[in-house]
């Protein structure tokens, strides 16, 4: 049985629509998708287009209702069962989907072999999610993403009922950031890759000279992705990491490597899907294997890195090189620079006596 009202469109006299429905008794009136996480704001368009987009938006929020928008699972029911139920915000990134599902069909697992699942949900505690999390030799970020997806979970049904989350006080670990070694010649690199795989070759490319990420920016790059003069590429939030739009320069020496075609094709299948998750990962494990050119520690990471470094020695500035990273804060940056063990501080900005 829906405890939601179906939405329905209201216009007020100045021609502003807003989105009005009923949600477990509670009264909701929205004038735009932020709450839902949808970027759709009917009334910021020009008035001949407001219908159109406000209808958009009604249907994308009535779907989201019908997901499970909002609506909490019941507290009657067992840790098992409230896992089994649980949904995903359709309007979450794909990649964050994927991971969460990962610890939940984890967690299902689990509790299908404990007595844990049998507990009523609201009666979980601190130890019994400690017991999941110990349940497997997890690397400490590995740890901390399913801590973080745990969360997520009893937040979701917890918070609604002012019940405190169990996961609040279970301590995040301390991960070291992982050394990704630049290289010294990156162009001796390129070459012996080019002679290995095309496509891996122009992911490290667009690795280095965009500073794109190569398993999800990279992999999933369209031609339609690209400027009509192809000198940038334009990436939206929900397809990078930061959750930001980001539009980076296309150097120059990447493009005669480039045959744009349709735009809806993705650059390296010519067709519409992309190469599966760890397409990138495999080749280049398996260049790993045969090069000779490669130093320890040097990943298909360090093409970004390597660029990172040669931004910062030629601007050091920090605001540039967050923007060119598509990093989502400074602090962020900040972070990234003492894990590259690059000095944030030169000799002249040292007291002087």
């Amino acid at each position: 049985m829906m405890n939601f009202t179906t939405p329905r469109l209201i216009k007020d006299k100045q021609n502003k629509f807003t989105i009005l429905f009923y949600l477990e008794g509670k009264r909701y009136r929205v004038a735009n998708g932020k709450k839902f996480g949808i970027d759709i704001h009917p009334n910021k368009v020009p008035i001949t287009d407001r219908f159109n987009e406000a209808n958009n938006l009604l249907f994308r929020i009535h779907k989201a209702l019908i997901e499970g928008w909002g609506q909490s699972t019941s507290l009657r029911d067992t840790f098992l069962k409230s896992v089994q139920n649980h949904s995903i915000s359709i309007d979450a990134k794909e990649t964050y989907k994927d991971s969460m599902q990962r610890t939940l069909s984890r967690l299902e697992s689990f509790l299908k072999t404990s007595t844990i699942g049998q507990i009523n949900i609201k009666h979980v505690t601190t130890l019994h999610c400690m017991a999941f999390l110990n349940s497997k030799c997890y690397t400490p970020n590995s740890y901390n993403t399913e801590r973080k997806h745990l969360s997520s979970f009893f937040s979701k049904l917890f918070k609604p009922e002012n019940i405190t989350n169990p996961i609040s006080s279970i301590p995040v670990l301390k991960s070291k950031p992982a050394l990704h070694k630049p290289f010294k010649d990156v162009s001796t690199v390129l070459e012996d890759i080019k002679s290995f795989n095309e496509n891996l070759f122009l992911c490290c490319l667009l690795t280095y000279g965009c500073l794109l990420r190569p398993h999800q920016e990279i992999r999933n790059l369209k031609w339609g992705d690209f400027s009509e003069d192809m000198k940038h590429i334009s990436l939206s939030g929900r397809r990078n990491k930061s959750g930001r739009n980001r539009i980076v320069p296309l150097n120059p020496y990447i493009l005669q490597y480039l045959d744009r075609k349709e735009d809806r094709l993705n650059i390296f299948t010519n067709e519409e899907k992309p190469f599966n998750k760890d397409y990138f990962k495999t080749l280049w494990s398996r260049y790993k294997a045969q090069s000779s050119v490669l130093e320890d520690l040097q990943t298909l990471y360090s093409f970004r890195h390597t660029g990172a470094i040669e931004i910062y020695k030629r601007t050091n500035n920090l605001s540039i090189l967050q923007q060119a990273m598509g990093h989502s804060t400074l602090a962020v940056t900040l972070g990234y620079l003492r894990g590259l063990e690059i000095p944030s501080l030169r000799l002249e900005d040292m007291p002087m006596l």
